[in-house]
């Protein structure tokens, strides 16, 4: 009888487990072979308000500030506001110089800790536009960036865009190689959520949204989880562009992966709270099992993990559950090496790389289960 349960409880969430990885994508696949909706995409220029929270972003704000006026843009429709979240640093000095030199650029204090969202509701509440493009202060764009995000919202049934994302190189870091290869998979999967109609959640590093649509987002949830759902409740889409770039360096350490992929699941949690308040699933079938499988399971992917592999103790000597036992252990190995600074060879690398992000979100159920909730996003340091 106990080989009999082990032998269920291993295949259903091994199952569960496979198809939130690899098993929804080639469904979408399928999907994009019969219902491809491309979005109209035409070249304009809207108003836009260029929003950047920023908390003790010193050493990253003069150069951000740099990158976002050169992009190629008029000048006359761009404008951008730097939201500073009670800053105890010398970000609010170098934003006051730059406007100085540049009268397009913004300061807005918040008087005390808010947070992202709160940061992005202010300036949207007080500077109307016909496009709200927001930005990570560490983050850069490529010089042509924002007229592709633009160019989508010709089609009038989009109302947000979300851009494609390349990580950068850096000394030292052995998350590199691995959060690449993450990534690129990451957008492949964006790519085709687009092309059948929505994707589920946009980045936070850069996206835009259409000025009529964006509404106050509460504290304690991200756009980027807000937004999309938001949206399709109204009967827009949020699309994905990948023309334009955004490049990002990984986390300073692997540790500090893991603690981002912690306060993900947190801030998903808050996200899921709300959901039924923002979105009618009823009405909105596909794009509800869509974020299931592409977001929501995601975020538990380590208790299926756990429990098959729990199960699969159960199982040996059965080729299935030995076979995940080793290909765990393969992966766990390269984890290690990510924990103590080595970059594993080639795709090993991405193995690593996932583990260490399976060891956030756990990290994140633990602390979730014990109570631990995050009223607003704390950027990583």
């Amino acid at each position: 009888m106990l080989t009999i349960i082990a032998r269920i409880v291993f295949w259903v969430c091994l199952g569960v487990f496979l198809y939130i990885l690899f098993g929804h994508g080639l469904l979408l696949v399928l999907l994009k072979a019969f219902f491809s909706r491309p979005v109209k995409r035409k070249p304009i220029t809207p108003d836009v308000c260029f929003i950047i929270p920023a908390y003790n972003e010193e050493r990253n704000i003069g150069a951000k500030l740099e990158n976002t006026l050169a992009l190629d843009y008029p000048k006359d429709k761009l404008k951008i506001v730097v939201v500073s979240d009670e800053s105890t640093d010398q970000t609010d000095e170098i934003v006051k110089q730059a406007s100085k030199k540049e009268g397009r650029i913004i300061l807005l204090r918040q008087r005390s800790r808010q947070g992202r969202t709160i940061a992005i509701n202010t300036a949207a509440e007080r500077y109307k536009a016909k496009v709200y493009a927001i930005s990570d202060a560490n983050v850069m764009l490529d010089k042509h960036a924002l007229r592709e995000l633009a160019a989508n919202f010709a089609d009038p049934q989009v109302g947000a865009v979300t851009a494609r994302f390349i990580a950068l190189q850096s000394k030292g870091n052995p998350t590199e190689k691995g959060i690449g290869g993450y990534w690129n998979y990451e957008q492949w999967l964006r790519y085709l959520e687009s092309q059948i109609g929505s994707v589920s959640f946009i980045s936070g590093s850069f996206n835009a949204v259409a000025g009529n649509l964006l509404t106050p987002v509460p504290a304690d949830i991200t756009h980027d989880h807000y937004v999309p759902a938001d949206l399709t409740e109204k009967g827009f889409r949020s699309v994905y562009e990948p023309r334009a770039v955004v490049y990002e360096y990984p986390a300073d350490t692997p540790l500090e992966e893991t603690k981002i992929r912690a306060r993900n699941f947190l801030m998903g949690m808050n996200f899921l709270r709300e959901l039924p308040r923002i979105l009618n699933i009823w009405r909105h079938p596909w794009f509800f099992l869509n974020l299931l499988f592409r977001k929501i399971l995601r975020w538990f992917c380590p208790l299926f993990l756990i429990i098959s592999l729990i199960a699969a103790v159960f199982l040996i000597p059965e080729p299935a559950p030995l076979t995940l036992l080793g290909l765990t252990g393969i992966g766990a190995t390269m984890t290690a090496l990510m924990l103590v600074f080595k970059s594993p060879p080639g795709w090993l690398s991405t193995a690593g790389f996932f583990g260490l992000a399976q060891i956030g979100l756990f990290w994140g159920i633990i602390q979730f289960v014990f109570g631990k909730r995050i009223t607003h996003w704390e950027p990583p340091r």
